[in-house]
């Protein structure tokens, strides 16, 4: 059953559809949740509350995007958490880092110096962009969501969704020059391929 037939059984009041709706996106929601902060149990106290209050809740109405609806859900609850612990501040300098340890680079391309060599600068490169062109980049590239799915995730229209993805991949070619495009094209594609995904 795709999200939209689970999704208006849930209308119904069908448990079992949001059960298999948690199951289907809590490792997403999870790992989108601690892009924000390391603090795990905060995270999926945080899912947990987004899934309780639509049990709880008689006023949702049908979706278009449902995985983006979850995640902008568990962002917001996540987000006025933060705000009540007075972290709020650490967000924009930390969100959305790609943690991943050189030796896991080293691992996977161990036999190739060169796509090592162009991990290594698309990581860095990726750290020097704002918080807004990372979390696009995120969802776009690493969690392979569609524009109009990264801008009902994020809460914004799908132009400005668009317009921050085509300014952070300028930024990224202006930082990495001739490398852009191979370095781009084989980072996202093992982080999108589960390669790197696990911890992302």
């Amino acid at each position: 059953m795709n999200d939209i037939e689970l999704w208006k059984l849930v209308l119904k009041g069908d448990s079992s559809a949001l059960s298999m709706l948690y199951c289907r996106y809590y490792e997403l929601m999870l790992n989108f949740g601690l892009r924000y902060t390391p603090d795990v149990d905060l995270v999926k106290d945080c899912i947990q509350d987004v899934f309780v209050k639509i049990c709880s809740s008689r006023r949702l109405s049908e979706l278009t995007y449902v995985k983006s609806y979850l995640l902008a859900s568990m962002r917001n609850v996540l987000i006025d958490r933060l705000s009540a612990l007075h972290v709020e501040e650490n967000i924009d300098d930390h969100a959305f880092s790609l943690d991943i340890d050189d030796t896991a680079l080293e691992r996977i391309f161990k036999h190739d110096d060169e796509k090592l060599r162009l991990s290594r600068r698309l990581l860095s490169a990726y750290g020097m962009l704002p918080k807004k062109q990372r979390e696009v980049l995120y969802l776009r590239y690493v969690k392979g969501l569609s524009h109009k799915e990264v801008a009902a995730a994020l809460e914004i229209n799908p132009q400005s969704s668009m317009n921050q993805i085509h300014r952070a991949l300028d930024r990224l070619r202006a930082i990495l020059g001739p490398d852009f495009d191979a370095s781009m094209a084989l980072f996202f594609w093992a982080a999108g391929t589960g390669t790197l995904s696990a911890s992302l």
